[in-house]
Protein backbone atom coordinates (compact mmCIF):
# COMPACT_ATOMS: atom_id res chain seq x y z
CA UNK A 1 0.00 0.00 0.00
CA UNK A 2 1.24 3.81 -0.59
CA UNK A 3 0.96 6.50 1.24
CA UNK A 4 2.13 10.23 0.55
CA UNK A 5 3.09 12.98 3.23
CA UNK A 6 1.34 16.39 2.83
CA UNK A 7 3.18 18.22 5.99
CA UNK A 8 2.43 22.23 6.48
CA UNK A 9 6.08 22.76 7.60
CA UNK A 10 5.02 26.54 8.65
CA UNK A 11 2.97 24.20 12.06
CA UNK A 12 5.73 24.32 14.72
CA UNK A 13 5.01 20.41 15.20
CA UNK A 14 4.51 19.49 11.54
CA UNK A 15 7.90 18.33 10.79
CA UNK A 16 8.80 16.03 14.30
CA UNK A 17 5.26 14.38 13.46
CA UNK A 18 6.09 13.91 9.74
CA UNK A 19 9.03 11.95 10.39
CA UNK A 20 7.62 9.94 13.08
CA UNK A 21 4.67 9.31 10.30
CA UNK A 22 7.64 7.78 7.92
CA UNK A 23 8.53 5.66 10.27
CA UNK A 24 5.14 4.56 11.63
CA UNK A 25 4.09 4.09 8.04
CA UNK A 26 7.43 2.08 7.05
CA UNK A 27 7.01 -0.10 10.38
CA UNK A 28 3.55 -1.03 8.60
CA UNK A 29 4.92 -2.30 5.23
CA UNK A 30 3.96 0.77 3.46
CA UNK A 31 5.44 2.79 0.57
CA UNK A 32 5.78 6.42 1.79
CA UNK A 33 5.79 8.36 -0.92
CA UNK A 34 6.94 12.73 -0.45
CA UNK A 35 7.49 15.59 -2.98
CA UNK A 36 11.12 16.14 -3.69
CA UNK A 37 10.82 19.82 -2.15
CA UNK A 38 11.09 17.31 1.25
CA UNK A 39 13.65 15.45 0.39
CA UNK A 40 16.35 17.64 2.68
CA UNK A 41 14.25 17.12 5.76
CA UNK A 42 14.15 13.17 5.40
CA UNK A 43 17.56 12.63 4.53
CA UNK A 44 18.06 10.06 6.68
CA UNK A 45 15.34 8.03 5.65
CA UNK A 46 16.18 5.97 3.13
CA UNK A 47 12.91 4.54 2.74
CA UNK A 48 11.32 7.62 1.72
CA UNK A 49 10.51 7.69 -2.16
CA UNK A 50 10.12 10.94 -3.96
CA UNK A 51 7.79 12.41 -6.59
CA UNK A 52 5.87 15.33 -7.34
CA UNK A 53 2.52 15.23 -4.81
CA UNK A 54 0.13 16.23 -8.20
CA UNK A 55 1.02 12.77 -9.27
CA UNK A 56 1.85 10.69 -6.85
CA UNK A 57 -1.85 10.78 -5.44
CA UNK A 58 -3.36 9.24 -8.23
CA UNK A 59 -1.98 5.81 -7.54
CA UNK A 60 -1.68 6.38 -3.57
CA UNK A 61 -3.93 4.45 -1.25
CA UNK A 62 -4.06 7.68 1.93
CA UNK A 63 -2.71 11.17 1.55
CA UNK A 64 -1.96 12.06 4.77
CA UNK A 65 -2.00 16.12 5.31
CA UNK A 66 0.10 17.31 9.21
CA UNK A 67 -1.29 20.38 9.94
CA UNK A 68 -4.48 21.97 10.84
CA UNK A 69 -7.84 22.09 8.73
CA UNK A 70 -6.54 24.68 6.36
CA UNK A 71 -3.43 21.93 5.37
CA UNK A 72 -6.09 19.25 5.11
CA UNK A 73 -8.28 21.71 2.77
CA UNK A 74 -5.39 22.29 0.40
CA UNK A 75 -4.80 18.71 0.57
CA UNK A 76 -8.31 17.84 -0.27
CA UNK A 77 -8.43 19.87 -3.62
CA UNK A 78 -5.22 18.31 -4.47
CA UNK A 79 -6.56 14.75 -4.86
CA UNK A 80 -9.61 16.06 -6.98
CA UNK A 81 -10.08 12.91 -9.29
CA UNK A 82 -7.92 10.50 -7.56
CA UNK A 83 -9.21 7.36 -5.43
CA UNK A 84 -7.02 8.46 -2.81
CA UNK A 85 -8.51 8.77 0.75
CA UNK A 86 -7.25 11.67 3.10
CA UNK A 87 -6.12 11.44 6.65
CA UNK A 88 -5.89 14.47 8.66
CA UNK A 89 -3.32 14.53 11.79
CA UNK A 90 -3.71 17.74 14.01
CA UNK A 91 -0.80 20.15 14.68
CA UNK A 92 -2.92 23.24 14.71
CA UNK A 93 -5.44 24.50 16.67
CA UNK A 94 -8.86 23.24 16.24
CA UNK A 95 -8.25 20.36 13.66
CA UNK A 96 -11.80 19.74 13.56
CA UNK A 97 -11.52 17.64 9.98
CA UNK A 98 -7.91 15.86 11.56
CA UNK A 99 -8.76 12.15 12.72
CA UNK A 100 -5.54 11.55 14.78
CA UNK A 101 -3.45 13.88 16.95
CA UNK A 102 0.62 13.77 17.15
CA UNK A 103 0.60 11.52 20.24
CA UNK A 104 -1.81 8.56 18.80
CA UNK A 105 -0.36 7.88 15.42
CA UNK A 106 0.40 4.12 16.63
CA UNK A 107 -3.81 4.08 15.55
CA UNK A 108 -1.71 4.58 11.74
CA UNK A 109 -1.47 0.49 11.71
CA UNK A 110 -5.05 0.47 11.39
CA UNK A 111 -4.67 1.34 7.83
CA UNK A 112 -3.51 -1.55 6.87
CA UNK A 113 -5.70 -3.69 8.79
CA UNK A 114 -8.92 -1.81 7.10
CA UNK A 115 -10.28 -1.25 10.63
CA UNK A 116 -11.47 2.45 9.97
CA UNK A 117 -14.56 4.58 8.61
CA UNK A 118 -14.46 6.70 5.65
CA UNK A 119 -16.56 9.58 5.47
CA UNK A 120 -17.41 10.76 2.10
CA UNK A 121 -17.40 14.48 1.16
CA UNK A 122 -19.81 16.54 -1.18
CA UNK A 123 -17.93 19.69 -2.40
CA UNK A 124 -18.55 22.95 -4.44
CA UNK A 125 -18.00 24.03 -7.50
CA UNK A 126 -18.19 27.98 -8.39
CA UNK A 127 -18.12 29.90 -11.52
CA UNK A 128 -17.45 33.44 -12.64
CA UNK A 129 -18.94 34.47 -15.58
CA UNK A 130 -19.19 37.59 -17.81
CA UNK A 131 -21.87 39.62 -19.36
CA UNK A 132 -21.33 37.67 -23.03
CA UNK A 133 -21.40 33.97 -20.83
CA UNK A 134 -17.64 32.95 -21.07
CA UNK A 135 -16.55 31.78 -17.93
CA UNK A 136 -13.35 33.39 -16.50
CA UNK A 137 -12.80 31.69 -12.74
CA UNK A 138 -13.57 28.74 -11.66
CA UNK A 139 -13.62 27.46 -7.91
CA UNK A 140 -13.69 24.13 -6.08
CA UNK A 141 -14.40 24.17 -2.06
CA UNK A 142 -14.80 21.60 0.70
CA UNK A 143 -15.52 24.01 3.14
CA UNK A 144 -17.57 27.02 1.30
CA UNK A 145 -17.33 30.07 -1.37
CA UNK A 146 -17.67 33.66 -0.22
CA UNK A 147 -18.85 36.67 -1.05
CA UNK A 148 -17.28 39.83 0.89
CA UNK A 149 -16.42 43.35 0.64
CA UNK A 150 -13.48 45.23 2.30
CA UNK A 151 -13.91 47.31 5.19
CA UNK A 152 -17.23 45.79 6.37
CA UNK A 153 -19.43 47.97 4.14
CA UNK A 154 -22.61 46.40 2.68
CA UNK A 155 -23.03 44.61 -0.27
CA UNK A 156 -26.23 45.17 -2.62
CA UNK A 157 -27.27 41.33 -4.16
CA UNK A 158 -29.89 39.30 -5.77
CA UNK A 159 -29.78 35.42 -5.39
CA UNK A 160 -31.38 33.11 -7.76
CA UNK A 161 -32.25 29.55 -7.72
CA UNK A 162 -32.45 27.19 -10.94
CA UNK A 163 -33.06 30.50 -12.60
CA UNK A 164 -35.89 31.56 -9.99
CA UNK A 165 -35.39 34.63 -8.03
CA UNK A 166 -34.78 33.67 -4.68
CA UNK A 167 -34.75 37.31 -2.91
CA UNK A 168 -32.87 40.52 -2.83
CA UNK A 169 -30.40 41.26 -0.32
CA UNK A 170 -28.61 44.08 1.41
CA UNK A 171 -25.67 42.27 3.84
CA UNK A 172 -21.89 42.33 4.61
CA UNK A 173 -21.78 39.24 2.59
CA UNK A 174 -22.67 35.79 1.64
CA UNK A 175 -21.52 31.89 2.40
CA UNK A 176 -22.61 28.87 0.20
CA UNK A 177 -21.06 25.83 2.09
CA UNK A 178 -21.12 22.57 1.74
CA UNK A 179 -22.17 20.39 5.20
CA UNK A 180 -18.27 19.73 5.82
CA UNK A 181 -17.86 23.42 6.10
CA UNK A 182 -21.13 24.17 7.85
CA UNK A 183 -18.98 23.91 11.07
CA UNK A 184 -16.64 26.20 9.62
CA UNK A 185 -17.22 30.09 8.98
CA UNK A 186 -20.78 29.45 8.55
CA UNK A 187 -21.43 28.16 12.27
CA UNK A 188 -19.89 31.49 13.36
CA UNK A 189 -22.18 34.00 11.12
CA UNK A 190 -25.16 31.80 12.99
CA UNK A 191 -25.68 29.06 10.06
CA UNK A 192 -27.10 25.63 10.73
CA UNK A 193 -24.81 23.01 11.68
CA UNK A 194 -25.15 20.04 9.50
CA UNK A 195 -23.86 16.38 9.64
CA UNK A 196 -21.26 16.29 7.22
CA UNK A 197 -22.02 13.16 5.02
CA UNK A 198 -25.59 14.92 4.19
CA UNK A 199 -25.77 16.90 1.01
CA UNK A 200 -26.86 20.07 0.61
CA UNK A 201 -25.85 23.61 -0.29
CA UNK A 202 -26.06 26.02 2.74
CA UNK A 203 -27.17 29.69 2.05
CA UNK A 204 -26.13 31.83 5.27
CA UNK A 205 -25.98 35.85 5.17
CA UNK A 206 -23.11 37.45 6.84
CA UNK A 207 -24.85 40.55 9.09
CA UNK A 208 -27.53 41.22 7.00
CA UNK A 209 -29.57 44.33 7.54
CA UNK A 210 -33.26 42.50 7.98
CA UNK A 211 -34.54 40.57 11.19
CA UNK A 212 -36.19 38.39 8.57
CA UNK A 213 -33.36 36.84 7.16
CA UNK A 214 -32.27 33.22 8.04
CA UNK A 215 -29.87 30.09 6.79
CA UNK A 216 -31.25 28.17 3.84
CA UNK A 217 -30.49 24.57 2.73
CA UNK A 218 -30.67 23.70 -1.08
CA UNK A 219 -31.05 19.98 -2.50
CA UNK A 220 -27.44 19.29 -3.76
CA UNK A 221 -29.14 19.58 -7.14
CA UNK A 222 -29.55 22.93 -6.91
CA UNK A 223 -27.67 26.12 -9.27
CA UNK A 224 -27.49 28.89 -7.24
CA UNK A 225 -26.33 32.25 -9.24
CA UNK A 226 -25.67 35.82 -7.91
CA UNK A 227 -26.19 39.20 -9.28
CA UNK A 228 -24.22 41.99 -7.88
CA UNK A 229 -26.52 45.65 -7.78
CA UNK A 230 -25.44 47.76 -10.61
CA UNK A 231 -24.48 50.61 -7.98
CA UNK A 232 -21.95 47.87 -6.74
CA UNK A 233 -18.48 47.86 -7.67
CA UNK A 234 -14.93 47.55 -6.44
CA UNK A 235 -13.34 45.88 -3.46
CA UNK A 236 -15.79 43.01 -3.74
CA UNK A 237 -14.65 39.68 -3.66
CA UNK A 238 -15.04 35.58 -4.02
CA UNK A 239 -12.69 32.99 -2.09
CA UNK A 240 -13.01 29.59 -1.61
CA UNK A 241 -12.07 28.13 1.47
CA UNK A 242 -9.73 30.82 2.52
CA UNK A 243 -7.54 30.79 -0.59
CA UNK A 244 -6.72 34.14 -2.50
CA UNK A 245 -9.47 36.67 -3.13
CA UNK A 246 -11.20 36.77 -6.47
CA UNK A 247 -13.26 40.48 -7.45
CA UNK A 248 -16.01 40.37 -8.56
CA UNK A 249 -18.11 43.28 -10.20
CA UNK A 250 -21.47 44.08 -11.28
CA UNK A 251 -20.61 42.96 -15.05
CA UNK A 252 -19.99 39.08 -13.76
CA UNK A 253 -22.54 36.74 -11.67
CA UNK A 254 -21.10 34.28 -9.52
CA UNK A 255 -22.92 30.61 -10.11
CA UNK A 256 -22.82 27.82 -7.63
CA UNK A 257 -23.50 24.60 -7.90
CA UNK A 258 -22.48 20.43 -6.78
CA UNK A 259 -19.15 19.54 -7.97
CA UNK A 260 -19.02 16.14 -9.34
CA UNK A 261 -15.64 15.38 -7.51
CA UNK A 262 -16.24 13.66 -3.91
CA UNK A 263 -13.64 13.54 -1.23
CA UNK A 264 -13.10 10.20 1.14
CA UNK A 265 -12.09 11.31 4.66
CA UNK A 266 -10.90 9.02 7.07
CA UNK A 267 -11.89 8.49 10.79
CA UNK A 268 -9.66 6.48 12.99
CA UNK A 269 -10.95 8.34 16.08
CA UNK A 270 -14.10 6.04 16.11
CA UNK A 271 -15.75 9.54 17.40
CA UNK A 272 -19.08 10.69 16.24
CA UNK A 273 -19.52 14.05 14.24
CA UNK A 274 -21.27 15.18 17.03
CA UNK A 275 -18.73 13.60 20.05
CA UNK A 276 -15.91 16.03 17.76
CA UNK A 277 -18.59 18.75 17.44
CA UNK A 278 -19.00 18.82 21.48
CA UNK A 279 -14.61 18.36 22.14
CA UNK A 280 -13.18 20.78 20.10
CA UNK A 281 -16.18 23.15 19.56
CA UNK A 282 -19.01 23.76 22.15
CA UNK A 283 -16.43 21.87 25.03
CA UNK A 284 -13.87 24.65 23.98
CA UNK A 285 -16.27 27.87 24.26
CA UNK A 286 -17.56 26.33 27.43
CA UNK A 287 -14.11 26.70 29.05
CA UNK A 288 -12.12 23.67 30.67
CA UNK A 289 -15.60 22.16 32.51
CA UNK A 290 -16.97 19.31 31.50
CA UNK A 291 -20.20 19.33 29.31
CA UNK A 292 -23.78 19.29 31.49
CA UNK A 293 -25.96 16.47 29.96
CA UNK A 294 -23.23 15.88 27.15
CA UNK A 295 -25.58 18.13 24.94
CA UNK A 296 -23.83 20.17 22.14
CA UNK A 297 -26.17 23.45 21.88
Amino acid sequence: MKAVIFPNLQKINALSCARNVCDTLNNNDFEVIADPQLRALFYDKSFVQYAPFDESVQNADFAVAIGGDGTILRCAKALMGSDAMLLGINTGRLGFMASIEPSQLHELSRLKTGDYRVSKRMMLCGDLTDEKGYTFQHFTALNDIVLERQFARVIDFSVYRNEVLLGQYRADGAIFSTPTGSTAYALSAGGSVIEPEFSCIGFTLVCPHSLASRPILFSPESRLCVRLSVRDGGDIYISSDGETPVPFDSCSHLTIYRSEHTIQLVDLSGNTFFDSLNRKITHSLKGNGSLEGGGFI
